[in-house]
């Protein structure tokens, strides 16, 4: 699998330090963006998304445990690759890494092919696991009787059979439906003002009641917005659809489903791993790579995730993801 052209992130003590590495990654083709000040580091990582983090442990002012830390969350939101690079094998560094969950190591001897093939196999890795993460969510999207989509910005990229039926009048190019081209949105009402703010990042969900779907002029529907994942200027964004009576005076007091009857929550009700077991299962990560990704068993992993349905008296931990993703305890 061809992995050149992925953008990397190398944080180093100086650039001539770090030449060896520049110099191998360039070579096979990375985008390479060098960096030894830890602020721009966070900053470039926030504002334009890496594939992959290269970083050595040995820093001006801090070590490479204290960036990782820095950056955990944006890591584990948007599933990046962590590499560490030691000057030298130390016992206990190596198992501090290994506890912390950093993705993989480079030690000396340093060589070219060597360096590629870490590299590379962390993409190829990453790239199985975001694909793994895709039939799972589709495998579960199938099993709600809801009008289900993801959405980058404003095309439908992702829909369950539900939608499929619901929009088959809705015309699609390439494939794809655009949402302006599936609902009708009232520019009557604040529905546009809604949607706007939402996709602009200014609120984490958005709901719109008793919107059309083009060709059903008979029914209506309330729709649910929430934010999945943003990398830098593209949105994903999951759309849940939810059929209302066309005659009943407050449409929205009739949505009696689990998802939409969310009580409002104490913030510490979970813990801090739980909540890290939460965001990766929002995404639909599968449970064998969320406990590679957090450097756990699959087993500590599903008792994670039975403690969050316990706490939260949710039927299964879909039903909890809407449940903090409405109560903005998500960091997606």
């Amino acid at each position: 699998m061809k992995t050149t052209q992925s953008n990397v992130l190398l944080i180093g003590e100086s650039e001539a330090s770090s030449k060896m590495f520049i110099d191998v990654l360039a070579k096979e083709g990375y985008r390479v963006s060098f960096v030894s000040n830890i602020e721009i580091a966070i900053q470039k990582s926030l504002r334009n998304l890496p594939d992959l983090i290269i970083c050595f442990y040995d820093l001006n002012d801090l070590n490479g445990f204290q960036v990782y830390n820095i950056l955990d969350n944006e890591l584990l939101k948007n599933e990046i690759p962590f590499i560490m690079v030691f000057n030298q094998f130390r016992k206990n560094e190596f198992f501090v890494a290994v506890e912390l969950g950093i993705d993989s190591f480079i030690y000396p001897p340093f060589d070219q092919e060597r360096i590629v093939n870490i590299v590379q196999k962390q993409l190829v890795k990453n790239s199985e696991r975001k694909a793994s993460g895709v039939i799972k969510f589709d495998s579960i999207c199938r099993m709600i009787p809801y009008g289900i989509f993801v959405a980058d910005d404003r095309q439908i990229i992702q829909t369950n059979e539900t939608f499929d039926d619901l929009a088959k009048s809705a015309p699609r190019k390439n494939g794809s439906y655009l949402l302006n081209e599936v609902f009708d949105f009232n520019s009557f009402t604040d529905d546009e003002l809604k949607l706007s703010r939402f996709m602009n990042g200014l609120t984490k969900d958005c709901r719109l009641n008793r919107i059309k779907i083009r060709g059903r002029s008979d029914q209506y529907f309330n729709l649910y917005f929430s934010l999945v994942k943003k990398r830098g200027s593209s949105s994903k964004i999951i759309g849940v659809l939810f059929p209302v009576t066309v005659d009943a005076p407050k449409p929205e007091l009739n949505l009696i489903t689990p998802l939409e009857n969310v009580k409002y929550l104490d913030p510490n009700v979970i813990t801090n791993r739980e909540r890290q077991v939460l965001q990766l299962s929002a995404t639909g990560v599968p449970i064998k790579q969320i406990a590679e990704r957090l450097g756990i068993s699959e087993r500590t992993v599903e008792k994670h995730r039975s403690n969050i349905i316990q706490k939260t008296d949710c039927g299964n931990i879909m039903e909890a993801v809407f449940m903090f993703g409405k109560n903005h305890m998500l960091n997606v």
